[in-house]
């Protein structure tokens, strides 16, 4: 029978070491680096795009018009559309855009995130690929063949989502 420990004797460190080997999987993981990777080349061709001008402007105007004005503590009233952008899409969690705007106020915020959402749809492919009894290498795959799938790249540049 294991004996009980006293209350002086320091507590064993078993959840900062399942912390650390979890970090420690998920950054040397190839999926993680994969998803790394495909943020990348998705930032790198969203703002090309917005430097070669041939960004789309009504979305992505909206947008930038919102995170600015909520970034200065100011109503996200869109001139755009003229009426308040949670008249819009109730997108409550487009205040989080207020905080890198605040920072610096630039539209490459707004490209940033779309890569990352578009890139982080690989994990669920994943997960949902390994729930359906695939192989870590089969589901890898499918996961690689998410992120190569031309529409995810056609997406991120052809016009700004509101992700």
């Amino acid at each position: 029978m294991p004996e009980l420990s006293d209350a002086s004797e320091p507590a064993p460190k078993l959840k900062e070491l399942a912390v650390t080997d979890a970090v420690k999987t998920i950054r040397t993981h190839l999926l993680t680096q994969w998803i790394g990777i495909a943020v990348v080349i998705l930032l790198i061709a969203s703002s090309a795009r917005h430097l070669l001008l041939r960004s789309t402007a009504f979305d992505l105007g909206i947008y930038d018009q919102v995170a600015f004005l909520l970034s200065r503590g100011m109503e996200p009233l869109s001139s755009y559309l003229n009426f308040h952008h949670m008249g819009n899409h109730t997108a409550y969690s487009f205040y989080l855009m207020a905080i890198p705007y605040f920072i610096y106020p630039s539209v490459y915020w707004l490209f940033l995130v779309q890569a990352v959402c578009l890139a982080i749809g690989a994990l669920p492919t994943w997960l949902l690929a390994r729930q359906a009894g695939l192989a870590a290498g089969l589901a890898s795959a499918m996961a690689a063949v998410y992120l190569l799938h031309p529409l995810i790249f056609n997406v991120n540049i052809m016009r700004f989502l509101a992700v």
